[in-house]
């Protein structure tokens, strides 16, 4: 008798290991368990209350688990016509995650049939938002014409609310995956791009030329300003001038001789100092080389007389010009 007792602690802890498995589960963080006795739901336990649970045995009861994480999904490549009878091909997405186990139990059941519905509900909503907006809120060079994020706002409030009454499912968010024009629609697509730019090339040059017509009238104003300033400031000068000029007038008025060889005197110093030509002239009849041949024909005493070369003339004009209106060369 005392020999059988082993055995019967290891059938029973066989029985209990047994029990335990059957018996016992574990609820994780990232799941929703439901336990169902006879198909119908006794207890539901979300990831808030994860941790070792226990129920009947199958097949009284039984343990239905569901996956609360985020997952996405992607619809197939479908042509599908704009407001303006244009075509698109487009694929959409879903991100989406069980939120109530119990109605997603009663009304799916299973996960892998969840995405067929999503697939339903997003080609729907996808095909009836997209004939009521055109072409160009999908396709446009102006950004602002761009209704990217407004379409797919309606993309989602068009399915969160059935799929969360209808299967206890939550869209997180969905939008356009990708999308393509067909080649027919490519040539109109470029053509009204086209215009645009045109368009809006236009309205550039428009407003820069409107833009430099104000800066030319803005300059001319400061000019004419600038211009009568001048001319203002020009006239003081020539009249101050004039007043200056006119006290010297008078000497010259006296000696009407002394003016005109001064001015002689002024006209040679421009010719010589020039240096840009060489004339050859009849000194006897140009003025103001009168000056040199009167210079070189003049009488002199014989103890002062030289050839008749340059140097005469040079110094017959040096005894005639003050040293400080004229100074002899070397």
């Amino acid at each position: 008798m005392t020999r059988s007792i082993p055995v019967w602690i290891v059938a029973l802890l066989i029985v209990a290991i047994v029990w335990l498995m059957m018996c016992a589960f574990q609820v994780q963080f990232t799941e929703t368990a439901i336990v169902t006795r006879f198909d119908k739901i006794r207890d539901v336990f979300s990831p808030q209350e994860a941790g070792l649970k226990f129920k009947w045995p199958w097949p009284i009861e039984r343990v239905h688990r569901y996956d609360t994480r985020l997952r996405s999904f992607d619809t197939e490549f479908r042509q599908l016509g704009t407001e303006d009878q244009k075509t698109v091909v487009m694929t959409a997405y879903a991100t989406w995650r069980i939120e109530d186990g119990e109605k997603f139990l009663k009304t799916i059941g299973r996960e892998d049939a969840a995405a067929q519905k999503i697939r339903d509900l997003l080609e729907n909503r996808v095909s009836t938002v997209l004939r009521t907006h055109p072409l160009t809120h999908l396709v446009n060079v102006d950004p602002e014409e761009m209704k990217y994020a407004d379409i797919e706002r309606e993309f989602l409030e068009g399915i969160r609310g059935p799929a969360r009454t209808n299967y206890g499912i939550e869209i997180v968010s969905c939008g356009i995956q990708r999308l393509g024009i067909p080649e027919s629609v490519t040539k109109d697509v470029f053509t009204r791009m086209k215009e645009d730019r045109q368009k809006t090339i236009k309205e550039l040059r428009a407003e820069g030329q409107a833009k430099a017509q104000e800066i030319r009238v803005a300059a001319e104003e400061i000019s004419n300003k600038i211009l009568a300033r001048a001319e203002a400031y020009a006239k003081k000068i020539v009249s101050e001038g004039d007043a200056m000029a006119a006290r010297y007038y008078e000497k010259f008025a006296e000696e009407p001789e002394l003016s005109s060889f001064l001015k002689l005197i002024e006209s040679l110093l421009r010719i010589l100092e020039s240096g840009q030509a060489t004339l050859v002239l009849d000194a006897a009849e140009i003025q103001p080389f009168t000056i040199l041949h009167d210079a070189a024909t003049s009488p002199r005493p014989d103890s002062a007389r030289r050839s008749s070369s340059p140097d005469a003339a040079t110094d017959k004009l040096g005894s005639l010009i003050d040293e400080d209106t004229l100074r002899p060369r070397d």
